[in-house]
Formats: C-alpha cells, sequence, structure tokens
C-alpha cells in the first residue's frame, strides 16, 4: 500500500492547526489525514518496510508501504536488499 496519503507537505505547513489535503479535500490532522493507515501494522506489532516506488507528478519521492507476518523482521530486511540490488535509488533525487 503506498506509505502516505499524498507526498510532501509545504514547508510552510501547520502542523498543530493546517489540515491536510490530498486532490483538494481536507483529510484532517497530520496523523490522519497523512498516514493513517500506518498505525493498525504498528500496533499489532507486524513488521513493516517502506521501499521508494519513483516520484509523483510533482517530483517529490512516493512509496511503498509493505507489511509482512508478525515476528518476520528478517523477512522484511531480505526484502528491502533485495529491491535495493535489483533498483538502486540512493544516487536519485527530486528535481529542483
Amino acid at each position: 500500500m503506498p506509505t502516505m496519503t499524498r507526498t510532501a507537505l509545504d514547508v510552510g505547513f501547520d502542523a498543530a492547526n493546517d489540515e491536510v489535503e490530498v486532490d483538494g479535500v481536507k483529510c484532517g490532522n497530520t496523523r490522519l489525514g497523512w498516514h493513517s493507515a500506518l498505525y493498525p501494522f504498528n500496533l499489532a506489532g507486524h513488521p513493516a518496510i517502506t521501499l521508494p516506488s519513483g516520484f509523483a507528478t510533482d517530483g517529490l519521492p512516493t512509496a511503498l508501504h509493505i507489511v509482512g507476518r508478525w515476528g518476520d523482521e528478517t523477512g522484511m530486511m531480505r526484502l528491502a536488499a533485495i529491491q535495493e540490488t535489483a533498483r538502486p535509488w540512493a544516487q536519485l533525487r527530486p528535481p529542483v
């Protein structure tokens, strides 16, 4: 699943008072509106890893959140290593 509901928030975003917008729709505060899908896995204790998936039309990076079987942290690390070998990403940067 996607890691976040949208790409990065503007540098002027006021996390205490502003609502996150996704495709022009206000979706609540930062936690509820931006990365609410991650919480159930954290609470359940499932290991998860976020892997880069490319860049959105606004030029900002996107990522994929992969959830593993309970207790399989090693499997998640193996998956990340395989993905990094197959598609190295550390040198990629969004356009300025």
